[in-house]
């Protein structure tokens, strides 16, 4: 009705001047009834007269002489529509401007010029040029509803309230209007008045479920419970087929602490409905506020096992208890019942196995923990987690090759996960594939930007490269790692101990072994390489004093730290307790090659 064109109260035809004149005002009269009658033949009917009119306009003076001019107006403002159908916001708001320069009082052009102005994001434009048309043509329905849209946009509810008062009164068949007052009394809180036109709505419509829930919301929000359970119960009499008004009721009772109440009427939703899927979400939720955990868990296995339940909904109700539960020490064994109850309920849905699978990982329980990975992986090949958890198991099994195999297929899934890299890198080092080792772990650290990650692929590295005896690369490695995290003790300790088996660097080499030592200050292979170290640098004194510490953290010494001792004592001139520990040396093993021209040459 919008787009019709509104003039009511108005003469539409030319001042007769010509026969000619005389004829087009008669086919202009016809053509505005036309459009007042059958809107949806307007497109049709201004395309056949564009012509007409659009001569009509080039011929226009653009001035205007101060008296009202109606064949112009009816130019513009056919114009105009033009350039409303064709979505020309700019072009419409030009003809309808001009359409009230020659008929300033013209209202359905100002109704029109509000509707473009608003397009146009001229909002105040808009609703002054729909105030002006009300003030032409108050009475004009379509014109009110449009300034009451202008009153709800501007959150003017007193005014929209005002307005809509009268219109319903105008316009009592108009069911809409008597919706849209509710909604007003409704925002504005004014519950008494929402109540007042609900009952008048429900007359025109008779008793309805929409209206007698929107009653209830009301109640509920001024906290009349009493009226709450009225219309309730006048909801269960008129549905008594409907459990979820049963479960509405029973959510007030419980919320009021009428537990037994509340416990009864659950326990009539499975009379009426032993299929109903969410009863079990309800008393569960039922036991959780009445602090009765034990019996909530139970309504939660049996959510799971509900066949009628859908499986979306008990992966939510899942996620939401573990959340909810997570530090509980009954948690792990509510999962392990929960994984068995998805298993059981839906054999062919991986979420079962992963919650079981996860349980097992956190037992230590890594053969159950692979089988229930691989069952997983049978149904979702693309699943992370058990990808994971598979790799993990594996490798506390100690299982290399499969860790690199399986490694190796994860990243067919996941081409950029750091993690799976490192297991394959890892795992190859293990299985002195070195050259295939380095290239996993080089990848690898090129898709993390995690700086302790980045770490731990450089570390490892540096070890490789190492064994490789390419030892640029390697103590490039160690350089990125400590880059990155400066207290790797490891690190610090093996790039201090390959310096010093080089004699290079041997202050910095220093200060990595002090660093290492103050991180670990009983660790026996950092002690040694603090120790040695200092021998490298000549200071044996305080060689000695650390070596004696190395070994007195060791019940039964290794045989390089003891003929790493007998190396500082020769060189502090004690020759024969030297030669005491280089023999304890050959004794422990372990030694180097040196040992035994060491004894001979001394």
């Amino acid at each position: 009705m919008n787009n019709l064109r509104h003039t009511s109260n108005r003469h539409c035809g030319l001042d007769p001047q010509s026969p000619k004149q005389e004829a087009l005002s008669l086919m202009l009269g016809r053509w505005r009834m036309y459009l007042r009658h059958d809107g949806i033949k307007q497109v049709f009917f201004l395309l056949l007269l564009s012509f007409s009119l659009n001569s009509f306009a080039q011929t226009m003076s653009s001035e205007y002489e101060g008296k009202p001019d109606k064949k112009k107006n009816a130019i513009y403002f056919s114009n105009g529509l033009q350039s409303k159908y064709r979505e020309d916001t700019e072009g419409a708001i030009r003809n309808f401007e001009q359409a009230l320069r020659f008929m300033p009082n013209d209202d359905a052009s100002m109704f029109e010029l509000s509707e473009q102005y608003y397009n146009a994001g001229r909002i105040e434009e808009a609703f002054q040029m729909i105030q002006k048309a009300v003030k032409v043509d108050p009475e004009n329905k379509w014109y009110q509803m449009r300034l009451g849209l202008f009153y709800r946009n501007l959150d003017q509810y007193d005014d929209f309230i005002k307005l809509y008062e009268k219109l319903t009164k105008q316009y009592p068949e108009d069911l809409d209007m008597l919706s849209e007052l509710i909604e007003a009394y409704l925002v504005t809180e004014n519950y008494g008045k929402a109540l007042e036109k609900m009952d008048l709505l429900e007359q025109n419509v008779g008793a309805n479920e929409i209206i007698t829930e929107q009653r209830l919301n009301v109640y509920k929000r001024q906290g009349n419970n009493k009226k709450v359970i009225s219309e309730l119960e006048k909801l269960i009499g008129e549905n008594p087929e409907n459990v979820r008004y049963y479960g509405m009721l029973a959510q007030v009772y419980a919320e009021m602490g009428k537990d037994k109440e509340a416990l009864k009427l659950y326990e009539k939703i499975k009379e009426v409905n032993p299929n109903e899927p969410y009863i079990n979400i309800s008393l569960m939720e039922f036991y959780e506020k009445s602090g009765d955990q034990e019996k909530a868990f139970n309504e939660l296995l049996g959510a799971i096992r509900n066949k009628n339940l859908d499986l979306a909904t008990k992966a939510n109700i899942w996620d939401y208890w573990m959340g909810k539960n997570e530090k509980s020490n009954q948690i792990d064994e509510q999962a392990r019942q929960c994984g068995e109850a998805f298993m059981e309920t839906h054999p062919d849905n991986k979420l079962g196995y992963l919650i079981l699978g996860s349980y097992y990982m956190t037992k230590q329980n890594s053969v159950k923990s692979k089988e229930l990975s691989l069952k997983t992986l049978a149904l979702d090949s693309t699943d992370f987690y058990s990808w994971q958890n598979l790799i993990v198991s594996e490798s506390r099994l100690e299982d290399n090759e499969a860790v690199r195999d399986h490694a190796i297929a994860a990243l067919k899934y996941y081409p950029m996960q750091p993690v799976f890299y490192w297991y394959a890198g890892v795992a190859n080092a293990v299985l002195d594939n070195n050259e295939d080792a380095v290239i996993y772990l080089e990848k690898g650290r090129r898709y993390t930007s995690d700086k302790m990650q980045m770490s731990e692929f450089d570390a490892f590295l540096g070890d490789i490269y190492h064994q490789q005896g390419e030892d640029t690369k390697a103590f490039d490695a160690y350089d990125r790692t400590l880059r990155n995290n400066p207290d790797n003790a490891l690190v610090l300790n093996n790039y201090a101990y390959y310096l010093s088996l080089r004699g290079e660097r041997l202050e910095e080499a220093l200060e990595m072994a002090i660093r290492a030592n103050e991180l670990e200050p009983d660790n026996v292979y950092y002690t040694d390489t603090y120790a040695w170290v200092l021998y490298k640098l000549g200071r044996y004194k305080e060689a000695e004093k650390m070596m004696k510490k190395c070994l007195g953290l060791e019940k039964d010494p290794s045989g390089a730290n003891l003929e790493h001792y007998g190396d500082i004592l020769f060189k502090l001139g004690k020759t024969d307790e030297a030669k005491t520990y280089w023999n304890k040396a050959k004794q422990a093993g372990g030694y180097s090659n040196d040992l035994e021209r060491k004894l001979k040459e001394n």
